[in-house]
């Protein structure tokens, strides 16, 4: 099994021949309907793939190589498992968003904290294509108390600096990453989107320290 999250974009091809690779290596054969549902749902995240593959086995008694090939999948939902793999993240998310909210050390204008206002605050089809620098500073600018007063160097410096707080807060695999030469903000880790889809989003507004500004 493998634990880490990562962090690539995984082709819907490449996820399949993870569960072709899976299903020769058990001598079992996943439903059509089950391959379908997950790799329209696992938000291309290889993780996410295995994790419910393998939560599929152990919910059909599958746990070592079988003689005769079996049938997996029939029966099972698929959603409900994605949802169960996901949440078992929850303290690792949570984890990233209080100790990236305290950024590198206190400061006045709280960017890294400010950082995580659009996040978790943007439809998650929106958070799937990464938010642009001009998204961030608007959704930012209007809630912060500095308002139009936060000027650019304020918020690139953050931006750039968003990789390397998580590296320093020993937050692995990292959850957001800035394309300096796109000026866009990703969400690296695809695990945390389908999270953040299952979460209230005032209690994380709360969590980060952003309820009450």
């Amino acid at each position: 099994r493998i634990f880490g999250i990562n962090a690539d974009k995984w082709s819907r091809d490449e996820l399949m021949e993870v569960i072709t690779a899976g299903e020769a290596l058990l001598n079992i054969q996943f439903t059509d309907e089950f391959k379908k549902v997950l790799l329209d749902h696992c938000l291309d995240s290889v993780f996410i793939v295995q994790e419910v593959c393998y939560q599929a086995c152990r919910a059909s008694g599958v746990h070592a190589t079988g003689v005769k090939q079996i049938e997996v999948g029939d029966g099972l939902d698929v959603l409900k498992l994605i949802r169960d793999v996901v949440n078992e993240q929850t303290g690792r998310y949570n984890s990233f968003i209080v100790q990236f909210a305290a950024g590198f050390q206190e400061t006045d204008l709280k960017m890294p904290m400010w950082l995580l206002y659009p996040i978790l605050t943007a439809p998650t089809k929106q958070l799937e294509g990464g938010l642009s620098y001009r998204e961030l500073r608007d959704s930012i600018r209007a809630k912060h108390p500095a308002g139009m007063g936060l000027n650019r160097g304020n918020l690139t410096q953050a931006l750039q600096s968003a990789a390397s707080l998580q590296v320093k807060k020993e937050i692995k695999p990292i959850v957001l990453d800035y394309d300096q030469t796109n000026l866009r903000l990703h969400v690296v880790d695809r695990g945390f989107l389908i999270w953040l889809e299952n979460q209230n989003r005032d209690d994380l507004l709360d969590l980060a320290g952003l309820s009450a500004e």
